[in-house]
């Protein structure tokens, strides 16, 4: 068969994209905001992770709606880049994921490497640095066989953390295992109110971001526009229960004082709750949510950085390919890099609760920026192409949209303190693209057609029956 005419399978169902948009959200980082927040807010977590849920459900709806349009690549940019142009679509991927893996990449190995280093003494930079270098050996030499069961270990974790949620608040510590409850007021801090409450949603956001990386998948879905819509729905309300649970059986067994100051309050809540059980789960939890989340960052940039240079948006090195392990290998020395500088600037700031939670900030705040183009790539391809078929729309798009956004810029007010220094990472990102876009003679101006994109997808998927008769029943009436 002729290469050009080789297509992606369609195979995949609704199982496999719900555990990719619970998956990457099972991460080592998200199991501490759960336990930091707990300590702020105490059983109010609920609520701030509810004010929190509203903005991504939001974001899930337009992600739903922009996959159901183009099942194809499912990166953020894909649907920019026919709404706004090459600068925002280029923008929107380096600011959200460039940023993310840089700061979150080196917090969630720190936080791996201090579960181990509680549990049995290692010191923590010695285990984050065997645990970079693993993922690095990983993709460099592209062992196959871990990429396809990442996705089993994290529905597994989640699986796991899920259990632990609800043997914490069921009281079978208090059963089993001698666990004596701490709080057990509805009220824990004298200064806990409804503007606390609502300055933590902003924090309850890291909770749930990543999901949308289901929506890659789409290009080997059976029925994209109405697998990933709902996968990333129910997986949002799936993170939502389980966080919340978690964050209620936390607060019952730990002081909120330990779970706000701790660099490892997720471990302190569940010894708390199971005892040395509780601890052996806990710390095997965040190592591995810490690894799969950190060799998911070093796979992907790489390859979000391949695709980019064969547009001539980055330099041309990071679309080299290795000839004997067929991996972009520059990719990943850059990725690699990002990350081991954010790991030495952690370790030499004592690894420290407040550093780690402002790289989550920052990364937070530059990824919900993203999500606020993807609410506005809907609304502007709507009134672009109103007739484009949409096999599944988001309700009340007019409305929800709207809201969404609303709920990002509070958000992001509520991270505030951080605000400065993801606006230097915007800033830099935004001069880099128009210096380089000058340099290479690119037009980042440019809006693409929507039938361009068409194409694309045409040229890498199988033929998606329902969606490929829609579309060109629309080129037809459109020429």
């Amino acid at each position: 068969m002729n290469k050009k005419n080789i297509r992606l399978k369609r195979i995949l169902g609704f199982a496999p994209t719900y555990g990719a948009a619970v998956g990457l959200v099972v991460s080592g980082t998200a199991m501490f905001s759960v336990g930091t927040v707990a300590g702020r807010v105490g059983y109010a977590t609920f609520i701030s992770a509810f004010i929190a849920l509203i903005p991504m459900m939001m974001a899930a709806f337009a992600f739903g709606e922009l996959t159901a349009m183009l099942p194809g690549g499912g990166m953020i940019s894909d649907y920019t880049l026919p709404a706004m142009g090459r600068f925002w679509a280029t923008f929107s991927l380096l600011s959200g994921y460039v940023v993310l893996i840089a700061t979150d990449g080196g917090a969630q190995l720190v936080i791996g490497g201090l579960a181990i280093q509680k549990m049995v003494g290692i010191p923590q930079l010695l285990v984050t640095l065997i645990m970079l270098l693993c993922v690095v050996i990983i993709n460099v030499f592209n062992v196959g066989i871990y990429g396809k069961v990442e996705t089993v270990i994290t529905i597994f974790m989640m699986i796991l953390f899920a259990t632990l949620s609800i043997c914490g608040c069921s009281h079978l510590g208090e059963l089993y295992t001698g666990a004596v409850p701490q709080n057990l007021n509805s009220s824990l801090k004298s200064d806990l109110n409804w503007s606390s409450i609502l300055s933590n949603a902003g924090a309850a956001v890291w909770f749930f971001i990543g999901f949308e990386f289901a929506c890659p998948m789409a290009e080997e879905n059976v029925k994209p526009y109405k697998n990933i819509p709902y996968a990333l729905i129910f997986g949002l309300l799936t993170i939502y229960l389980v966080d919340s649970l978690f964050a209620f059986a936390a607060v019952r067994y730990t002081d909120v004082n330990i779970l706000q100051n701790s660099s490892t309050p997720q471990l302190d809540a569940a010894t708390a709750m199971l005892g040395k059980t509780g601890s052996v789960i806990m710390v095997c939890l965040t190592f591995f949510a810490a690894f799969t989340t950190a060799n998911a960052y070093i796979a992907s940039l790489p390859r979000m950085l391949y695709g980019l240079a064969r547009e001539k948006l980055v330099p041309s090195f990071f679309a080299k390919i290795n000839s004997r392990t067929r991996t972009p290998i520059y990719g990943i020395i850059f990725t690699s890099t990002i990350i081991f500088i954010t790991v030495c600037y952690i370790t030499l700031n004592g690894a420290r609760t407040e550093v780690v939670q402002g790289l989550i900030n920052i990364a937070s705040i530059t990824w919900l920026v993203s999500y606020g183009i993807a609410m506005l790539d809907v609304l502007i391809l709507r009134k672009k192409y109103p007739e484009f078929p949409r096999l599944w729309k988001a309700p009340l798009a007019k409305i929800t949209m709207p809201v969404g956004l609303i709920g990002v810029i509070f958000s992001i007010y509520t991270l505030r303190d951080s605000l400065l220094y993801a606006i230097i990472c915007m800033v830099i990102i935004s001069i880099y693209i128009l210096i380089w876009g000058r340099m290479k003679k690119v037009n980042m101006k440019e809006i693409p057609n929507i039938k361009t994109m068409v194409s694309d997808i045409r040229e890498r998927a199988e033929y998606l029956e329902i969606w490929d008769e829609a579309v060109d029943k629309w080129c037809r009436e459109n020429e």
